[in-house]
C-alpha cells in the first residue's frame, strides 16, 4: 500500500476508505500498490455501494473522490496509470435538486445569534473548572476563543489549526503597521497610530500557499477576538503545552498541533453542548455568509473579501441561491414604500 508516500493529505481518507471497501467488503486480498487500488472496477463498485448502502450523496461523493486522479497525474510513480475514465464516473453521480441540498444544508446550521452566544456559555463554566485545576480552566479558555474565532473571521479550518503565533514566519503577531500597509484601519486604530506612531497591533498574515485559493491574504485582527487572545495567550495557553512549542495558536490535548479530526470533533462537541446541534467548522461559513447577507443584502463584495474568494462570482455562485424571485418582491416593496413615505 503506497498510498502514502503520494504526497497529497487530502487524499488520504478517501483513499483509506476506498481501500477498506475493496478489502472489507469486495475480499480483494491483493492490493498492494495505488496501481492495485485505483482500477475502474473498484472505484466504480465502491461509488455504487456507498450510495444503495451508505446513502451516500452524489455530490459528497465526487467531492470526496475528485482530487485523486488529479495526485495520481502529478506523482511520478502513477502518472502512466489510466484515469480517463473518473471523469465518466463522476458524469453519472446523482445530483440533488437544489431545494433538497437547502434542506439538507440547513439541517446542518445553526442561526448566528446561537452560535455567537456559546463563548459565553464556555465562559460562564469557568468557576467549575477552577475546581479541577488549571488545566482545565485553560481548555476552558481555548475552547472559548476557538468558538468566538469561527463567528469573527470564517477562515478555513485548514488556516485555524495552522495559524502560527511564533517561529521563523508567525501568521498571527503583535507589530507596528508599516507605513505603506495596504491595510484597511478601523477609526480606533487611525485614533491609536495618531496618538502612537510607533503603536503596535495584533495582525494576521498568510502566504499564497497557506491558503486553498493560492492568494496571500492579510489584515488587522478585529478588536473583539483582541481581549480574549491575549488572555489565553498569557494565562492560559503555556498549561496546555507538553515539550516544545509547536507554535500554532490552538493545540490537541497533547500539547501538539490539532489535526482536522481533531479540530471537526471537537467544534461538533461545543455546538452540540452549547447550542444544541452538532455543527462543524465548515459550516460556520456559510452561517456567517447568510447573516451577512441577510443584514447587508446583496453586499457580496464584502463577504468575497471575508472568505478569501479570488472571484466575486464565486461568492454570488455559492451564496446567491439564499435569494429568488420572492426576493426581488420583497426589495420591490420595500423600495415603493419608501418612495411613498418620502413624497408624503
Amino acid at each position: 500500500r503506497d498510498w502514502s508516500v503520494t504526497g497529497v493529505q487530502t487524499c488520504a481518507l478517501p483513499i483509506c476508505s476506498l481501500y477498506g471497501y475493496a478489502v472489507n467488503v469486495r475480499g480483494e486480498r491483493e492490493i498492494t500498490s495505488m496501481s492495485d487500488l485505483v482500477q475502474k472496477r473498484i472505484v466504480g463498485g465502491y461509488v455504487e455501494w456507498a450510495i444503495n448502502m451508505r446513502e451516500v450523496k452524489g455530490g459528497t461523493l465526487r467531492c470526496n473522490l475528485q482530487l485523486l486522479p488529479a495526485a495520481l497525474r502529478r506523482h511520478p510513480s502513477h502518472a502512466s496509470l489510466d484515469v480517463g475514465w473518473f471523469k465518466p464516473l463522476f458524469d453519472s453521480l446523482p445530483t440533488e435538486e437544489e431545494s433538497e441540498l437547502r434542506k439538507r444544508k440547513a439541517a446542518k446550521y445553526l442561526e448566528y445569534s446561537v452560535v455567537e452566544s456559546i463563548p459565553a456559555k464556555i465562559h460562564a463554566g469557568r468557576p467549575a473548572a477552577e475546581r479541577k485545576g488549571v488545566v482545565h480552566v485553560a481548555r476552558l479558555a481555548m475552547d472559548e476563543l476557538l468558538i468566538k474565532w469561527l463567528v469573527t473571521l470564517p477562515w478555513r479550518q485548514r488556516n485555524i489549526r495552522e495559524c502560527r503565533i511564533g517561529g521563523p514566519t508567525p501568521n498571527l503577531f503583535k507589530g507596528v503597521i508599516p507605513a505603506f500597509s495596504d491595510f484597511d484601519k478601523p477609526e480606533w486604530v487611525i485614533h491609536e497610530e495618531r496618538e502612537n506612531p510607533t503603536a503596535e497591533f495584533w495582525q494576521f498574515r498568510f502566504s499564497a500557499d497557506e491558503t486553498k485559493t493560492g492568494r496571500e491574504v492579510g489584515a488587522l485582527l478585529p478588536r473583539q477576538l483582541i481581549g480574549n487572545l491575549e488572555e489565553y495567550l498569557k494565562h492560559f495557553r503555556p498549561h496546555l503545552l507538553e515539550g516544545a512549542d509547536p507554535w500554532t495558536l490552538f493545540v490537541n490535548q497533547a500539547g501538539r498541533p490539532m489535526t482536522l479530526d481533531q479540530m471537526t470533533r471537537g467544534v461538533a462537541r461545543l455546538t452540540l453542548r452549547y447550542g444544541g446541534r452538532r455543527v462543524t467548522p465548515h459550516p460556520f461559513r456559510d452561517i456567517i455568509a447568510f447573516t451577512w447577507l441577510k443584514e447587508h443584502p446583496q453586499d457580496y463584495l464584502t463577504l468575497s473579501k471575508m472568505l478569501w474568494h479570488n472571484n466575486i462570482k464565486t461568492t454570488i455562485g455559492t451564496y446567491g441561491s439564499r435569494y429568488n424571485e420572492s426576493s426581488g418582491v420583497t426589495a420591490m416593496e420595500t423600495w415603493l414604500d419608501g418612495r411613498q413615505a418620502g413624497s408624503k
